[in-house]
């Protein structure tokens, strides 16, 4: 894995001449950067093996077309990934940042609700995102909020799309929103397969 972190940046300062006596009507508009998420996205590729747990491989298959599989990215190692270990995240484990009254807090961020379906996984009733495509929203690039069942780990699950547009009008796999206040945060990432 690798990568490499950007940031919009801030935006230019405006200015308004004035004359004593006169009243000038300024409006105003502008965007601050969030505190309390960030984003991933990228490229996926790998394929399917047949090997002992040395990694010695017997066989090995290429995926030449991701598209279905899904991306996680974990707060903590998840070790179980059965359906009686990853469950629907809800609002009430979310970290205290992400039920502040803020505009782009848990509630304003995950607004709809969606089956999460993956290979291993079936889980109903799955709080979600969709980010944003060259400039508008799609539904492409669903991000899931997911658990696990003892509450330990957060799991950010996102949709691979091979070769869709990005955010920035480039290609990638897929994009995934996550949680992240001001301090330093480690997230663990997994690859699923269809």
């Amino acid at each position: 894995m690798s990568g490499t972190q950007e940031r919009a940046p801030a935006a230019a300062a405006g200015t308004e001449t004035i004359e004593a006596g006169n009243v000038t009507n300024t409006n105003l508009t502008g965007n601050t950067i969030t505190t309390r998420w960030a984003g991933f996205y990228g490229e996926v590729s790998g394929g399917i093996l047949l090997g002992d747990s040395a990694n010695n491989i017997f066989y090995q298959w290429t995926v030449s077309d991701p598209t279905g599989s899904y991306v996680f990215a974990a707060n903590g190692t998840v070790s179980d990934w059965s359906s009686a270990n990853i469950k629907e995240a809800n609002v009430t484990d979310m970290a205290s940042y992400l039920l502040e009254s803020a505009g782009d807090n848990f509630t304003n961020t995950f607004t709809t609700r969606q089956w999460f379906n993956s290979t291993s996984l079936s889980i109903n009733n799955t709080w979600t995102a969709t980010t944003w495509q060259n400039g508008t929203q799609t539904t492409n690039f669903t991000t899931y909020a997911l658990k696990t069942a003892d509450n330990s780990t957060m799991i950010w699950a996102g949709s691979v799309v091979s070769n869709a547009v990005a955010f920035k009008n480039e290609t990638t796999d897929y994009q995934i929103l996550a949680p992240a206040d001001t301090t330093a945060q480690t997230y663990y990432f997994y690859l699923e397969f269809r």
